[in-house]
């Protein structure tokens, strides 16, 4: 009898999918067309990076009312941004979600604390 399995994932915030690990820094994309985690709360100052997980073009866009604008393209590899202010930021695949406050479909939040 063989057993195959997949994952394996140590990280607290799930598998990625595609051989992206979530951190408490990255987010990954997924095939299933989300972002893991997809909220993340992280401290003024801090750089986030979104890794391609799932294949796929994908987007990081800020959603409207965000406290920040940023729209980066994340075909393949990996993008970052650092997050200076504290609040709330809300992002969005334009791809795959739909902008608004919150964003639909594929979205997430990042909270910054002080």
């Amino acid at each position: 009898m063989l057993f195959a399995a997949c994952g394996g994932s140590t990280s607290p915030y799930g598998g990625g999918g595609g051989g992206c690990t979530p951190t408490s820094t990255k987010i990954c994309t997924t095939a299933s067309l989300q972002f893991n985690p997809a909220t993340l709360t992280v401290a003024a100052g801090t750089t986030v990076t979104w890794e391609n997980g799932g294949g796929g073009a994908h987007t990081v866009t800020s959603a409207t009312g965000s406290a920040d604008t940023y729209d980066m393209a994340l075909a393949a590899g990996t993008v970052s941004h650092q997050f200076m202010t504290a609040g709330t930021y809300n992002f969005y695949c334009k791809n795959h979600g739909v902008n608004g406050t919150p964003p639909t479909g594929m979205h997430g939040t990042i909270t910054v604390t002080p």
